[in-house]
């Protein structure tokens, strides 16, 4: 009996191999979850887009004003403050900035927009809202995955250690 239990017996070598693989999978989760996936972990913010003076004038001219692009990504929850600085209104979809005066406009639903628009030389600027993350979407994986992968590296660690012996 005896036999059995210390063929069978759980030592600190086998408990970290245990361990190493959820942290493994944990690690690699969070990491392509964040990089890959666009998981947000950061609150919510206000975001500002400036249209500096002389905005209409390049549109007009064709031309693209740098600090605003033809596509943005945000986070549900997060707030476009467009900045109006110009001596000119502008529209960005429903939304109309007169000049010299600042629109706040919360971005509540997860979703993408096109706009039609007066501040992009295409006439039409994208907005991205995602959905806000949890851990728990990483913690999932991390247990499905990692307590499986430890099981392995175990069963690994012990044939090895009985290839060893010599």
């Amino acid at each position: 009996m005896t036999a059995i239990v210390n063929r069978f017996s759980i030592d600190a070598k086998t408990c970290i191999l245990f361990l190493v693989g959820p942290l493994l999978i944990g690690a690699i989760s969070v990491v392509s979850w964040v990089t890959v996936g666009g998981g947000v972990l950061r609150p919510p913010q206000r975001i500002e887009l400036v249209l500096p003076l002389g905005t209409a004038e390049r549109i007009k001219a064709g031309e693209a004003v740098p600090s605003i692009p033809a596509k943005s990504v945000f986070v549900q929850g997060d707030v476009l403050a467009i900045v109006n600085q110009d001596v000119v209104n502008h529209e960005l979809g429903p939304f109309w900035i007169p000049a010299n005066t600042t629109l706040n406009v919360p971005l509540d639903k997860a979703q993408s927009y096109s706009y039609l628009c007066t501040i992009h030389p295409s006439g039409s600027v994208g907005l991205e809202v995602r959905p806000r993350d949890s851990l728990l979407m990483t913690l999932i994986p991390t247990v499905v995955m990692g307590v499986p992968m430890g099981i392995a590296l175990v069963i690994i660690a012990r044939v090895l250690s009985r290839l060893d012996v010599g």
